[in-house]
């Protein structure tokens, strides 16, 4: 009787999740792959393919069910990226600021928000390298294009942006009332998407 190697398994866990597969059906997946090495002693790679190719083989065939579509993907991305960057943001400003009023210019503004879309873009770059079936590396260079952008995005945004005039005013107490919510919303995102990212192994009756 033959164990399922353990970088099969690590890759296979990995690609499914690439593909935003329920913990759930991960682990029915796992737990095929696993009684089938055990009983008939064959390479899973000879017997369901690469982990990668079979991975999205497993999320064609759910269809939808069992996965995440790629709408609801992006939106909890930039909602975990922005509550956390605007969260860490007003945070630290009303912890480290000695003024009882913090100012937000424009060019802070440019500079937060260009990051954050483009960070989330690189972040959803990172998951089509991943997960496509062709064009992978054309995918992992448009990220690291994307993630380039976001820093270059900060230094740009002070030489065409006013950072004298503020935009907008908020009370020390109230940025630092903000910036805890945020990332509190940040930290349930997570938490939601660990939990739905359980594996959860089916039950042997």
């Amino acid at each position: 009787m033959m164990a399922l190697d353990e970088k099969y398994r690590d890759e296979l866990l990995l690609a499914l999740r690439m593909h935003e597969i329920s913990g759930e059906h991960v682990g029915e997946v796992l737990a095929e792959v696993e009684a089938h090495v055990r009983e008939t002693g064959e390479d899973p790679a000879e017997a369901f393919g690469k982990p990668r190719e079979y991975a999205a083989q497993v999320a064609e065939q759910l269809d939808g069910a069992g996965k995440s579509s790629t709408l609801g993907i992006a939106i909890s991305v930039l909602a975990t990226a922005a509550l956390t960057m605007f969260g860490s943001d007003f945070l630290l400003d009303a912890l480290f600021e000695r003024t009882d009023s913090i100012a937000y210019t424009l060019k802070d503004t440019v500079a937060l928000l260009s990051l954050l879309v483009l960070f989330v873009a690189g972040t959803l770059l990172v998951f089509k390298a991943y997960t496509a079936k062709a064009a992978n590396k054309a995918y992992g260079f448009a990220a690291i294009a994307a993630f380039g952008l976001g820093i270059l995005a900060q230094y740009l945004a002070g030489q065409f942006f006013d950072d004298v005039t503020p935009l907008y005013e908020l009370p020390r107490w109230g940025a630092g009332v903000l910036g805890a919510l945020a990332l509190a919303g940040a930290i349930a995102f997570m938490v939601r998407a660990a939990r739905r990212g359980r594996v959860v192994y089916p039950k042997v009756s």
